[in-house]
C-alpha cells in the first residue's frame, strides 16, 4: 500500500466537507463494515457523509447497524464534493442506477478496494489486493488522521476482517489481518457479538434451505470441483432468501477432495448467480474475468444468463483449462 496514495487521500478527504460513500450491491460484511465504519469516523471529524448501497443489510448482518443506509438513487443529492467507493473497482458492481450517476457526476472519486484488475480510472485510488479486507485499508486510512477509533467502528471494521477470511480460515488470512484484528480488539471491538451472529443463529429454515443444496450437487474428481446450486423453488419450499444461502461456496470447499467450491444460485428463470471459492489450486479471478467476473485469486464470482447445465458445461471446461494453464 502506497504511503503517497494515503496521503493524497486523505488531504482530499480533508478538504470535503459532503461526502458520499458507496460500496457494491448485494452487501457483504467487508461492503457495509468498510461504509459505516468509515462513516462514522469522518462524522466524527465533522464531515457530512451519505452511504448508499442499491441493497439492504442481509439477514446474517443484522447486528450492524444500517438505519442510515440509503438505497435509492432518488435519495441522493447533486450537492457532494468528494464520492468514496468501497469494496469495488468497477461502476456496474453498484447498480444500475448508481453506475449512471458515477459515470456522469463531475465530482472526484476516490476508490479503496482490494480486488484484482480494476475498472475506474481516477485520480484517487487505493488498491492492494493482498490485503485480507478493504476495512483494513480503511482502518489505516483512518490510523493517519491520528483520532480515536470508537468501539462501534472498531466492531464494524473486524467484521470486514472475520467476513472476508472467512473467520481467519481462508489463505487470505495474513499476518496484517491479525494484527489489525488484533489492534481492533483491544479498541474494543465486540468479537463475540461478531461470531455469534454470523456462526450461531442457524434457523431450521436455513438448515432445511442447505440440505436442499447439498442435495443439487456434482462433484468432478477430475478438476477436483464441486459445484452446488440453488433455485428459486428451492427458496420458496424452505421459506429462506438468498441471505440465508451466503457462504455455501466456502463450506463446499471444506472437504477433503474438494480443491474449488462452486455455488450457483437462481435469481430469474434463466439468470444465475456464481460464487467461487478455492485455496490457491487455480487463479479464480481470471477464470471469472473470462465471465466478464471478478474478485480475487480465491474468491471471485460473476452473472451468467442462459441454460445451467451449459453454464456447469463451460465451468468444467474453462477449469481444466486454467488447471493446464496455470500462468495464462
Amino acid at each position: 500500500m502506497s504511503s503517497i496514495e494515503l496521503y493524497r487521500i486523505k488531504k482530499r478527504i480533508e478538504e470535503a466537507v459532503n461526502i458520499l460513500v458507496v460500496s457494491h450491491h448485494d452487501p457483504d460484511g467487508d461492503a457495509l463494515g468498510s461504509s459505516l465504519g468509515l462513516s462514522l469516523f469522518l462524522n466524527s471529524i465533522e464531515k457530512k457523509t451519505t452511504v448508499y448501497n442499491r441493497d439492504k443489510c442481509p439477514e446474517y448482518l443484522n447486528f450492524i447497524d444500517s438505519s442510515n443506509l440509503v438505497n435509492s438513487i432518488e435519495n441522493i443529492s447533486d450537492d457532494f464534493d468528494l464520492i468514496l467507493l468501497l469494496d469495488l473497482n468497477d461502476f456496474e458492481r453498484t447498480g444500475e442506477d448508481m453506475s449512471i450517476y458515477l459515470k456522469n457526476t463531475q465530482t472526484d472519486i476516490i476508490v479503496i478496494d482490494h480486488h484484482q484488475n480494476p475498472k475506474i480510472k481516477t485520480n484517487f485510488s487505493l488498491i492492494d489486493a493482498n490485503s485480507s479486507s478493504t476495512g483494513i485499508l480503511i482502518y489505516n486510512l483512518i490510523l493517519s488522521f491520528g483520532q480515536p477509533i470508537n468501539n462501534l467502528i472498531a466492531t464494524l471494521l473486524l467484521t470486514t476482517i472475520i467476513t472476508d477470511t472467512s473467520s481467519f480460515r481462508n489463505s487470505n488470512t495474513n499476518s496484517e489481518a491479525l494484527r489489525v484484528a488484533s489492534e481492533l480488539i483491544n479498541l474494543g471491538a465486540n468479537m463475540q457479538l461478531i461470531n455469534s451472529s454470523l456462526l450461531n443463529e442457524r434457523s431450521l429454515n436455513k438448515l432445511l434451505l442447505e440440505k436442499e443444496i447439498l442435495l443439487n450437487h456434482e462433484f468432478y474428481s477430475d478438476i477436483h470441483t464441486l459445484i452446488s446450486f440453488c433455485t428459486t423453488e428451492n427458496y420458496k419450499s424452505t421459506n429462506t432468501t438468498k441471505e440465508q444461502s451466503e457462504g455455501i461456496a466456502n463450506f463446499l470447499l471444506n472437504h477433503k477432495e474438494v480443491k474449488i467450491g462452486i455455488f450457483i444460485r437462481q435469481i430469474s428463470k434463466n439468470s444465475w448467480k456464481v460464487s467461487m471459492r478455492t485455496d490457491g489450486f487455480i487463479n479464480l479471478s481470471l477464470l471469472a474475468n473470462k465471465f466478464d467476473g471478478g474478485g480475487h485469486k480465491n474468491a471471485s464470482g460473476f452473472s451468467f444468463d442462459g441454460n445451467i447445465d451449459y453454464l456447469k458445461k463451460l465451468l468444467r471446461e474453462r477449469i481444466l483449462y486454467e488447471q493446464q494453464n496455470p500462468t495464462s
